[in-house]
């Protein structure tokens, strides 16, 4: 057979098999909006594991490492230090949230924002504010996977049809399993994904420079300093990574799905192990870089997209075999991130817009209902976009995670600091997301100050908080303190 048809074979066992993997725990069962949702709050440490690290290593960290690595040197590193970083925070800020969560029966961030400032109000206006910026991170995994099933098989399926296929499964298995069949799937595409980065990564600088030392002894010698700040870049200084681990360690959590997931956990002793050992998952985002350095160096002409570092350089090398298991790891990454976006995205919709409006006498079955139909209908939705106007949704994007980063001191200082008011809340977010749209879509991103170069959603967090802060002194009413049913303690954080 030729090497397309392999590649292609590889990538359709992948895909397929993780698919049908999805559906089993859905399969001639009748699930409740909770067991749906939030996997009836039964995850023990394996599938708490995986659905946590499953949402975090996608398509970014399967290509967007590689091609950092390829294009700006240097810079790159920060992803190595913002994860370890995040389990930090993950380690005190996600029990707290899950301790929450089962006590009042939550089951999306919008209803522990609820909770803590008994405010309907401000539980939409988080709902509005997340499915913003789900749908774009939603549109860019329907994008990756697109382009990687597109190159993996050599051309024989375009990005379209690949779409349509992948997505179509996607849906299926999250309409009928929920969040049950995301985790499932997410255990086959961390270990696809880890022999895939691990194997590539070790062998391709020993294919063309001996060792991984000789391959970055070659990389020196070609580019001086490319390793070091910046790097391949102007900007992207001590000062800016700097600025970056902080929000993006802060931010790591505050992506509307991992509030779900945590709530999955069957107790805050899942959560603290998972945070203890997850960093190991950061060695994995090392090799998908070694792949990016590499390719720098032996790839001619130089790639006009980055992001394809990892797959031409082993295509240009390996059988297609190999091109498949990269394809269909690819594919994967893309696919189970995508599953549980759709999966957040239709319970913020339903539950936190619909379920708070026009639908507020509506049962949970009658919720439940909705939300497995809103997962096709935002399917479609982002179908659409990919496919006829892939760039509107480009802005959004870029704001994404310094955008999401702003619900930081509205959840963490809700939890812990009883002066916290509903005014305060909304005024910090408030100025939080005008900082991060203004700054970054009008080009200050990273913003020069004072000789540094400071990441924009550093930036409007700092601003944000003090705001928050300020606001809340100013309308805090010892009469009106928020009841402890909230859980408004200090005690939620301790270990």
């Amino acid at each position: 057979m030729s090497n397309e048809v392999i590649a292609l074979i590889v990538i359709f066992i992948f895909v397929i098999g993780a698919t049908i993997v999805g559906m089993i725990p859905g399969m001639n069962k009748k699930m409740s909006l909770e067991e749906w949702a939030v996997g009836n709050r039964s995850f023990g440490r394996w599938l708490n594991w995986f659905i946590m690290a499953g949402e975090i290593y996608t398509a970014f960290a399967f290509l967007g490492a590689s091609g950092w690595a390829y294009a700006r040197g240097g810079p790159t590193f920060y992803i190595l230090g913002y994860g370890a970083l995040a389990y930090v925070v993950g380690y005190y800020l996600l029990p707290a949230i899950a301790t929450v969560g089962r006590k009042h029966g939550l089951m999306t961030q919008p209803d522990l924002v609820e909770k803590l400032y008994s405010s309907k109000a401000l539980g939409i206006l988080t709902a509005c504010i997340g499915i913003a910026f789900l749908m774009p991170y939603l549109q860019l995994q329907l994008t990756g996977l697109g382009l990687i099933i597109e190159t993996c098989s050599y051309g024989q399926i375009t990005r379209v049809p690949a779409m349509l296929i992948a997505f179509t499964m996607v849906a299926t298995f999250v309409y009928i399993s929920g969040l049950k069949g995301v985790a499932a799937t997410a255990a086959i595409k961390d270990v696809v994904m880890m022999v895939a980065v691990v194997f590539f990564g070790l062998y391709l600088p020993a294919h063309y420079f001996g060792s991984v030392g000789g391959m970055f002894e070659a990389l020196d010698a070609a580019k001086p300093g490319f390793l070091t700040l910046p790097g391949g870049t102007k900007n992207l200084d001590v000062s800016w990574v700097m600025s970056t681990l902080v929000v993006t360690s802060l931010g790591f959590y505050m992506w509307p799905h991992f509030s779900a997931n945590s709530f999955s956990a069957k107790n805050n002793e899942v959560l603290r192990h998972n945070a203890v050992y997850l960093p190991l998952y950061q060695f994995c985002l090392l090799f998908p870089m070694l792949i990016g350095f590499t390719a720098l160096l032996v790839l001619v002409p130089a790639l006009k997209t980055p992001d394809m570092a990892f797959m031409a350089i082993v295509q240009q090398v390996f059988p297609g075999w190999a091109l498949g298991l990269v394809g269909g790891a690819g594919a994967l990454a893309c696919m189970i991130p995508a599953a549980d976006l759709l999966l957040s995205t239709s319970m913020l919709f339903s539950r936190n817009v619909y379920g708070r409006t026009i639908g507020q006498n509506a049962s949970p079955a009658t919720i439940g209902r909705l939300a497995r139909m809103v997962v096709l209908v935002l399917t479609a939705i982002a179908l659409a976009l990919a496919i006829f106007v892939p760039n509107m949704l480009v802005n959004l994007l870029l704001t994404g995670y310094s955008g999401v980063t702003q619900f930081f001191p509205m959840l963490v200082l809700g939890l812990c600091w009883k002066k916290a008011t509903k005014l305060g809340a909304y005024a910090g977010l408030i100025v939080g997301e005008i900082f991060v749209f203004a700054l970054i879509l009008g080009k200050m991103d990273p913003l020069p100050f004072a000789n540094l170069n400071l990441n924009a959603g550093f930036v409007a967090l700092v601003a944000n908080a003090a705001v928050f802060v300020v606001v809340s002194l100013l309308t805090y009413d010892a009469k009106l303190e928020r009841s402890a049913a909230t859980a408004v303690n200090p005690n939620n954080f301790q270990v």
